[in-house]
């Protein structure tokens, strides 16, 4: 874990030292959304549909228009089928590489595609079945793409973001917004 951050403090101090030429364009864009998760892998069994809500932040490299590296912090929420009121939570955390396609487009809609790794934990609620809570921790990688609509002061987002270690994940349909910032 102590890895992680410091690899994830360290890129974020590279990504926010100014460069020559795109220093301009140096933007940082803070994210919200949210939207339908379901469970895979171990957890799709005897799972419902569920929720997820993120946040983050993307800073663009600078490098090729439309790639960013960012971090992004999420919850879902899967219940267990049958009346014991079940589920597994999940809090994340993922750095992650971003990329835009057409991002220097007069294009309204441009598709996005992101991918990283970082850590989530699994927290089981028994609900009132009687067992115990358990909590494992693991690192995680995630992956999604969708589509970004550029509006005046703002970016809508539409897409689907998978995100699992080597035994369960979740494949989220989520909705949001972006604030780009200079």
């Amino acid at each position: 874990m102590k890895r992680i951050f410091v690899v994830t403090v360290a890129a974020l101090a590279a990504v926010t030292m100014p460069l020559d030429t795109a220093d301009a364009q140096r933007r940082f864009v803070p994210f919200i959304g949210g939207g339908l998760a379901s469970g895979s892998g171990n957890l799709s069994d005897d799972t419902h549909n569920g929720w997820h809500v993120f946040g983050g932040v993307d800073f663009p490299l600078g490098i090729t228009p439309g790639l960013s590296l960012g971090v992004t912090a999420s919850y879902t929420h899967v219940p267990y089928t049958g009346t014991f009121d079940e589920a597994t939570n999940i809090p994340a955390i993922f750095g992650e590489l971003g990329y835009v396609a057409l991002a220097n487009s007069t294009s309204i809609v441009k598709p996005y595609l992101r991918a990283g790794a970082g850590v989530q934990v699994r927290r089981y609620d028994p609900g009132s079945t009687g067992f115990r809570e358990q909590s494992e921790a693991r690192l995680a990688f995630s992956g999604g793409g969708g589509l970004r609509f550029h509006l005046a002061t703002a970016v809508v987002f539409a897409g689907a973001q998978f995100m699992s270690d080597a035994d369960a994940g979740v494949l989220a349909f989520n909705g949001g917004i972006a604030f780009p910032l200079r």
